[in-house]
Order: C-alpha cells, then structure tokens, then sequence
C-alpha cells in the first residue's frame, strides 16, 4: 500500500473518531467543556479542535478511553 493511501485511510480513521465523540457526548447532552473537563483537561478548547479536526487535531488513545468511559461506550463505538 502507497504512504498516500495510508495517511488517506489514517485521516479517515481520525475523522471517523472525531465525528462518533461528537455523536455520544450530544446523545449524552454534554458540552464541549463539559467532555473536556470529565476527561481531566483544564478547558475544552483542545476537545473542540480535536471534535472539528481544526489543523488537523486528533484525540489519541488515552482521550478515547477516557472519553469512553465518561460516556459509558464502548471504545471501539469510538471507531465505528
């Protein structure tokens, strides 16, 4: 498989993640700030940029699991 095609896929698999955390938290009524703050983070502005992919920002794995557990999904829902 070509680099491109990979970080086309990588870039997809991030959106995809970004997309499902945005789904969850409104399906569970919380703000941005609100999923930031459960997390441990001191504002929600990272949280925002990651849900919107602003430059390119992502959650990584320990955001996923965080995030997942906050919102009682499972981790791969994340994924899905």
């Amino acid at each position: 498989m070509e680099t491109e095609d990979l970080e086309l896929y990588s870039e997809s698999i991030l959106d995809k993640v970004s997309s499902n955390v945005k789904k969850y938290r409104e399906e569970k009524g919380l703000t941005q700030m609100q999923l930031a703050l459960e997390i441990g983070m001191t504002g929600g502005a990272y949280l925002g940029r990651a849900e919107l992919r602003t430059n390119k920002h992502h959650f990584n794995i320990r955001h996923m699991a965080k995030i997942a557990k906050v919102l009682e999904i499972d981790i791969c829902d994340l994924l899905k």
